[in-house]
């Protein structure tokens, strides 16, 4: 098998005979960059394998996530969740995925990227399943993004005349989570020299199981970059015995700066290190930007029960920090700039929600960003 970036060939690998071959280290994935060695001792050789399964099994859809397990019986694949399952998995759908352009290559066969790249061509339509869990249908085509897609609540993929946009949903009675999503971008729209953030829409989708209120927004990759999640690059940091949060203020200050400190904004307390990340350069491996700002659904909702959460544990770093100390910590790195005009027309347009806007604003004051 050959993993492969686009139509490069970037690492051999045979997992049956404990083979792993690097062919190009300046591309490979930062989940295993600089962690491939070309030692021959049986200790050396088991850790490459190692490196690659995890790899490998990293990119498959968890069945923990809302309608994982149906959409595991769609394609009839066993609804087991170890490792070597997982990484059988992967290999069968080839480990395309919309947020980069790696997949794998049976070195048998002589497929082109134009062929399964999923963000180009046709998908496969399971929405109604990956949303409601409702649906009839098993498929043999495993080349999906629904296979690849992270995170633990309910969403799809779906073409828009000529682009692709995710579909969210949860599980909550009044769809709270879904709600606080478009809210909370509709807020972070409220600030000027930040992070890019996306923006989430809100609408009614009719499933098999009933009218669904879901967020939507357009997928932010495209064709120049894969996005790398941050965790990757920590690892690979620590590997290499980089300070991470030195490097990444060195490289984009203001910018990486505005992360803890807009989520304290929004009380988003699911930044985990998934759920952030990098544009890597397809053709030279070299990180160049941050990426948007993404995945607001636990955002606001401690505001919306009237609980205090600014003293939750931040999950950027896997550190002790809470949200407040963290934002605290950067807010001195960021030149983030209130519209204070849009965000009272903001108020005036959800009324409803009043409570939580006096609570961001109060956040606001804190960080003396007014």
């Amino acid at each position: 098998m050959f993993l492969m970036l686009k139509n490069t060939k970037v690492m051999y690998f045979d997992l049956e005979d404990f083979v792993v071959e690097v062919i190009r280290e300046d591309l490979l994935p930062f989940a295993i960059r600089s962690n491939i060695t070309s030692a021959s001792k049986p200790k050396d050789i088991l850790h490459n394998i190692q490196a690659v399964k995890s790899y490998l099994s990293s990119r498959m859809l968890s069945l923990s996530r809302d309608n994982a397990k149906q959409i595991y019986a769609a394609y009839q694949i066993p609804q087991t969740d170890s490792i070597d399952d997982r990484v059988n998995v992967c290999i069968k759908c080839k480990g395309v995925s919309i947020q980069d352009s790696y997949w794998i290559q049976d070195d048998k066969e002589d497929e082109e990227w134009d062929k399964i790249n999923i963000r180009q061509n046709k998908l496969s339509d399971i929405l109604d399943l990956s949303l409601s869990g409702f649906s009839p249908t098993i498929t043999t085509n495993k080349i999906c993004p629904e296979l690849t897609t992270k995170g633990l609540f309910r969403k799809g993929w779906i073409h828009i005349d000529d682009s692709l946009y995710l579909l969210k949903s949860d599980r909550t009675s009044g769809y709270i989570n879904t709600k606080m999503e478009v809210l909370a971008s509709r807020i972070l729209d409220c600030f000027e020299n930040k992070i890019e953030t996306i923006m989430y829409y809100s609408d009614i989708k009719g499933m098999m199981g009933g009218d669904a209120y879901v967020s939507i927004c357009k997928n932010f990759v495209g064709e120049k970059y894969s996005f790398v999640e941050a965790w990757e690059v920590m690892d690979y940091c620590k590997r290499r015995d980089i300070d991470f949060r030195k490097k990444c203020l060195e490289q984009w200050g203001n910018l990486f700066a505005c992360i803890p400190v807009l989520d304290y904004i929004i009380i988003n307390t699911d930044r985990h290190t998934q759920n952030y990340g990098f544009f890597m350069n397809n053709e030279t491996g070299v990180i160049e930007e941050l990426a948007p700002l993404f995945d607001y659904n636990c955002a606001l909702v401690a505001d919306y029960f009237k609980r205090d959460a600014r003293d939750t544990l931040s999950q950027m770093f896997n550190t002790s920090e809470t949200l407040k100390q963290l934002a605290f910590a950067y807010i001195n790195n960021t030149r983030i700039e209130f519209r204070e005009d849009k965000f009272i027309k903001l108020v005036e347009e959800y009324r409803q929600y009043r409570h939580i806007f006096e609570q961001v604003y109060i956040r606001i004051q804190e960080l003396g960003i007014i």
